[in-house]
């Protein structure tokens, strides 16, 4: 609730307390006999309206009116602040015990809370009328034998008050919205006019000659039935607040049937007339007011439950359980193939389209449920009208307090019925396929696995499910694998490709992978499932292929075979690339005499040392292989500038003549490099490769040749 300015609760108060000593004047000017007791007390309700709407805070504009009020008919100062106190403490300890009951709305929609006000105005009005006139006794401004009659007085007219006038301003607060409709307008003139001229003809003598004198006062029930039943709380109160302006005012003029020379007498009457008239107007238009409220709200929920029925494509039936006849909804016949309600329908209508084998477990259901007053459920196929075979969920029970009738839902379920067959289907794929399957949440959170997870992993169920993917990582990949692999999920929703991964007993195992994203309507990732099978035996055999191919089984570097294939792949790619590749051939000198002279298996060692010291010279992007024999060639690829080759062939002439230490000796190698260089002096690969052993062969030893010695290096 909002926060309201300071100022606002000023003018409120200020208005509140001119409103309530208007009133006060108004009252004890015209209708007391001694300027203090009367029997009709409006400000009264205007105090209760007052804390029951704004709260105690606003309790200065009730104590000011109704001091000023006293001021106003010549009370004296003390006088006038005594009974604004009790004016005050009445509405305050009001509102306080109505609005802590729960059974009491501030709205007036029910009787009860029109007998709740009026009860507790009854017994709020004590205070007043205690502290009134007894200040008036003190005061010596009423004689002790007038002491009583003065409290009676005062109790009635403070509870005429709150009886009439709260509920008037706590209803009327809200405007009534269509009285003045165009299809209403004539008969809201009418209500009003014919009223109007009613109170007038009754209480002000207007056409004297119209009404008969015995009973005139009786017309203003006929009017609070129309107002009770047309137009509910707000046109009764209006027709009570009209009744007592018109009676009072004939009173004063000594009009109408409560006409007489005593005031007091006039106004008890009136007073019992306005109670009589509130207390049969307000209890039957709140009754009406509520019950059409009641009435509105099953309306609503009726409406409620068909839209869901009809969403949801479920038919209600209602059946009478002597005759066996059934009232249904449109939807349930439809289920049965009928495109409109059929005219009469049956238990053995319903029956008959029940498949045979099928019938007598319905039947068996139906008749147990009605002699137990149970619920009856069923799932059973029928055969519409069409022939089609459908599946149907029905269920059923008895109405409340009538056992001979039951009422009930029938749902088309063929579609649950399919999806479930298809499910289980699915299910038992899931459980018995042998590829593992895994599926996530769309942060890659095990939320289920197959079997086959747990047997090519080794993990179980309950040490993955609730944790990340990542769990199985071996670590073999870097992060840019798998940043480039999640920019592909994220952006077509699947990926394809091998993969290593770490069993839960440590081993690595390679593994082709397949993931897939389920996504919801929205088109926001719901789910991913990774499919993905052992292919390590399969790796391990092509790589032992691809070795035995490519390898020299000697050195365990490049062979023939693959120099000649990354040479010609390094061409193309220096073609495209504009970039120079060196093609270096290395040749040690005499090395059948080394093993004539260590032997061949020192001669293997020095081999497979020479061709260590030469990987390790170059960059992991280079091919060193042997070419036959004591002879290697390296390609150095991707050069910018060719400045850097001189500086590599120095290098390793240097690290292939430092000594081999043998187990009893130490051998000493001589080596020639002959350089070629792409595109300089050749552009193809046998051109190239001749072009660096021919360079080699006319080098000195332990030097290094170009074909053609660059300008620049």
């Amino acid at each position: 609730m909002g926060h309201t300015p300071r100022c606002i609760v000023g003018l409120k108060i200020v208005g509140i307390a001119l409103l309530y000593a208007l009133l006060a004047k108004l009252v004890l000017a015209f209708f007391s006999d001694n300027g203090n007791v009367t029997l009709v007390w409006f400000p009264a309700g205007l105090g209760m309206a007052t804390f029951l709407l704004g709260g105690k805070r606003y309790w200065p504009g009730v104590f000011i009116g109704a001091f000023v009020g006293g001021m106003l008919v010549d009370d004296a100062w003390l006088i006038s602040v005594c009974i604004a106190i009790g004016n005050t403490l009445e509405p305050w300890i009001g509102a306080w015990l109505l609005l802590g009951n729960p059974n009491f709305s501030l709205s007036l929609r029910q009787p009860r809370d029109f007998a709740w006000l009026t009860l507790i105005g009854i017994i709020t009005a004590c205070f007043s009328a205690l502290i009134g006139p007894m200040t008036l006794l003190l005061n010596k401004y009423l004689p002790p034998e007038a002491l009583l009659p003065s409290m009676l007085h005062w109790w009635m007219a403070d509870v005429l008050g709150i009886a009439l006038v709260t509920p008037l301003i706590l209803v009327w607060r809200n405007r009534p919205k269509n009285w003045f409709a165009p299809k209403r307008l004539l008969e809201t003139l009418a209500f009003l006019g014919l009223s109007f001229l009613s109170g007038q003809a009754v209480f002000l003598s207007w056409f004297p000659n119209l009404l008969s004198v015995y009973g005139q006062a009786y017309w203003a029930f006929l009017f609070i039935v129309w107002a009770a039943v047309r137009f509910g709380r707000h046109g009764v109160l209006l027709l009570i607040t009209m009744t007592a302006i018109q009676s009072l005012w004939g009173l004063l003029h000594q009009l109408g049937p409560f006409a007489t020379e005593n005031l007091q007498s006039g106004l008890l009457n009136i007073w019992f007339y306005l109670s009589i008239l509130a207390s049969v107007g307000l209890p039957l238009a709140l009754t009406l007011f509520h019950q059409q409220q009641t009435n509105q709200a099953l309306q609503q929920s009726e409406a409620r439950l068909s839209f869901a029925l009809e969403t949801i494509g479920t038919g209600a039936w209602d059946l009478d359980l002597q005759d066996y006849s059934v009232q249904r909804t449109n939807i349930h016949d439809q289920i049965f193939g009928y495109s409109q309600l059929l005219p009469q329908w049956t238990y053995h209508t319903f029956l008959g389209h029940v498949v045979p084998e099928h019938r007598d477990m319905v039947n068996a259901g139906f008749h147990t449920a009605r002699a137990a007053h149970s619920n009856w459920d069923f799932e059973c196929r029928i055969r519409r009208i069409d022939g089609e075979i459908r599946w149907i969920r029905g269920s059923g029970c008895h109405q409340l307090g009538n056992s001979t009738r039951m009422a009930g839902i029938l749902q088309d379920i063929t579609e649950y019925k399919l999806a479930d067959e298809d499910g289980q289907l699915g299910m038992l794929f899931y459980q018995n396929c042998n590829e593992a399957m895994m599926i996530t949440d769309a942060d890659a959170t095990i939320v289920s696995i197959n079997p086959a997870f747990s047997r090519i992993t080794g993990y179980p169920a309950e040490d993955v499910i609730g944790k990340n993917a990542s769990i199985l990582g071996s670590g073999r990949q870097d992060e840019s694998f798998f940043e480039a692999m999640w920019q592909t999920i994220n952006t077509v929703g699947q990926w394809q490709g091998e993969i290593w991964n770490r069993r839960q007993n440590g081993e690595l195992y390679v593994e082709q992978l397949s993931i897939n994203t389920i996504f919801d309507s929205n088109g926001i990732p719901l789910r991913r499932i990774g499919l993905f099978f052992d292919i390590t035996q399969r790796k391990l055999g092509e790589e032992q292929l691809w070795k035995q191919a490519n390898l020299d089984p000697l050195t365990g570097i490049g062979n023939r075979r693959l120099f000649y294939d990354r040479l010609e792949q390094d061409i193309k790619k220096a073609q495209r690339g504009g970039w120079f590749l060196a093609l270096l051939v290395i040749d040690i000198e005499h090395f059948k005499e080394i093993n004539e002279r260590f032997g061949y298996a020192n001669g293997d060692c020095i081999l497979q040392e020479a061709a260590q010291r030469v990987l390790a010279n170059v960059r992991e992007t280079d091919l060193v292989a042997r070419m036959d024999g004591a002879a290697f060639a390296i390609i150095l690829t991707e050069l910018e500038k060719i400045g850097s080759v001189e500086r590599i062939a120095k290098l390793i002439i240097h690290k292939l003549t430092e000594p081999f230490a043998l187990e009893d000796d130490i051998a000493q190698l001589n080596c020639r490099i002959g350089i070629a260089i792409y595109p300089d002096d050749a552009d193809t690969t046998e051109v190239l490769k001749q072009s660096a052993m021919d360079a080699a062969k006319k080098c000195a030893s332990q030097s290094y040749r170009f074909a053609n010695p660059p300008t620049e290096l």
